[in-house]
């Protein structure tokens, strides 16, 4: 038993003693690296600045350094220039309020061989008392035009804080170029903070993400600072689909709509639709594309549509936010202000034909001038005739026609006298 135990010992001496024998074999290039002196990390809003002091040594150059940020993205180190500033507006990997993790990574030059750092591994949190950044932030984007922010205040913030916003977005039609938003708009609580803001046509690319910050300021502490990055496409809720058109062809209903406008082109799979039917103790229908048919109502049968839409998950991740409804369609008997397109064309043809017919029977028995006949000319007064005999007097001498001499002094001296004795009696029936 005694001797068993001491065979076990003497293994364990033996795998204790191998092991030693390889750590001190380990070449005395594969030490700790060299790190710079005075290495310092600062974090502003949207903004990480590393410094270090600028006394390079010879053993230093042999190796390449690496920034790891957020165990996500690696930088490298210049370490000749003794300052790095990473934007997080030009990367939009991850954010800074929630503090960040720094590692820094050396690499021998020679053969690559990775070698440990003396760095650990630490959290940078923002500068400014605890619970004091903005909070539950969100936005949300309607009718296409209006961007809307909210944010609650820190719960340990001062009532006299004051919170302004900031958008970034890198633009690609500006060769990369950071465009920076103000905050057009600003909504404010009981005690005059800030606590949302309103873009009214963001001069923004919905597609493509945006960095947000928002920097509080107070008289009695200072204030954490918040950042958050977002793609708009994600919060955008559409309008309801536009012209809306019922039908009826043989037996089925058919109703036809246009997708709802949005910033930029947006194809017809990355929606969906909801109908609902008023009628048959409402029916409801989820659909994709721009139309659907049916055969449960019958031609004559009175049928009131509503509808809405939402995005697909492919398409944005606000796809389980539906649009508000749309104003309801009415077509059927009951219906007023619709009339189905194949009736009007059937009334414009019959209305046609039926003035054409109408215009032919008025010219074939002149029905017009058998309503509407002419009217004569009123007769010529006396001394008109007299006139006229006179100018046929001259036409023609009374030496041609004697006969008629006698006949018209005759009829003119009656007529002079009548018109005598008339203009008498109305003076004795004056006076």
């Amino acid at each position: 038993m005694v001797h068993s135990s001491y065979l076990v010992f003497l293994i364990i001496l033996w795998f204790s003693l191998q092991l030693v024998c390889k750590v001190t074999m380990v070449s005395p290039d594969a030490s700790f690296a060299p790190l710079p002196t005075n290495l310092k990390v600062a974090m502003y809003p949207g903004l990480l600045n590393v410094t270090w002091d600028c006394n390079i040594t010879k053993s230093m150059e042999n190796y390449t350094y690496n920034l790891l940020l957020q165990r996500k993205l690696e930088e490298p180190l210049n370490m000749s220039t003794c300052f790095f500033q990473h934007e997080v507006s030009l990367h939009m990997q991850f954010v800074l309020h929630n503090g960040v993790f720094i590692n820094i990574s050396t690499e021998k030059l020679s053969n690559k061989e990775k070698v440990k750092n003396n760095w650990t591994e630490i959290i940078l949190i923002p500068e400014g008392k605890i619970n004091t950044a903005a909070d539950i932030f969100s936005c949300m984007i309607y009718n296409v035009s209006l961007m809307n922010c909210s944010w609650s205040v820190g719960k340990e913030a001062p009532e006299d804080t004051q919170y302004s916003l900031d958008l970034w977005q890198n633009s690609p039609f500006l060769n990369g170029k950071v465009v920076n938003i103000k905050c057009q708009v600003y909504i404010k609580d009981s005690f005059g903070r800030q606590v949302g803001c309103v873009f009214k046509s963001p001069n923004i690319e919905f597609q493509r993400p945006v960095y947000i910050v928002i920097v509080g300021s107070s008289n009695q502490t200072s204030i954490q600072f918040f950042d958050e990055k977002i793609t708009p496409n994600d919060h955008v809720i559409l309008d309801p689909p536009r012209n809306i058109n019922l039908s009826y062809y043989s037996s089925e209903l058919e109703i036809k709509w246009e997708k709802p406008i949005t910033q930029s082109y947006v194809s017809d799979v990355c929606f969906e639709y909801n109908i609902y039917f008023k009628e048959k103790g409402g029916i409801n229908v989820t659909t994709p594309g721009t139309s659907f048919k049916t055969n449960q109502f019958l031609s004559n049968e009175e049928v009131t549509v509503m509808m809405r839409v939402k995005w697909i998950d492919l398409c944005s991740q606000n796809y389980k936010t539906w649009s508000k409804w749309s104003d309801p369609h009415k077509l059927g008997s009951k219906s007023t202000g619709f009339i189905p397109k194949h009736l009007l064309i059937v009334l414009g043809i019959g209305t046609a034909v039926v003035l054409i017919l109408l215009i032919i029977l008025c010219r074939r028995f002149r029905i017009w001038t058998k309503l509407f006949p002419r009217v004569p000319k009123p007769a010529l007064k006396m001394f008109d005739t007299v006139e006229q005999k006179e100018i046929e007097r001259q036409k023609f001498p009374e030496s041609e026609i004697p006969f008629l001499k006698q006949e018209e002094e005759d009829c003119v001296c009656s007529d002079v006298t009548e018109i005598l004795q008339k203009q008498q009696s109305e003076c004795n029936t004056e006076t």
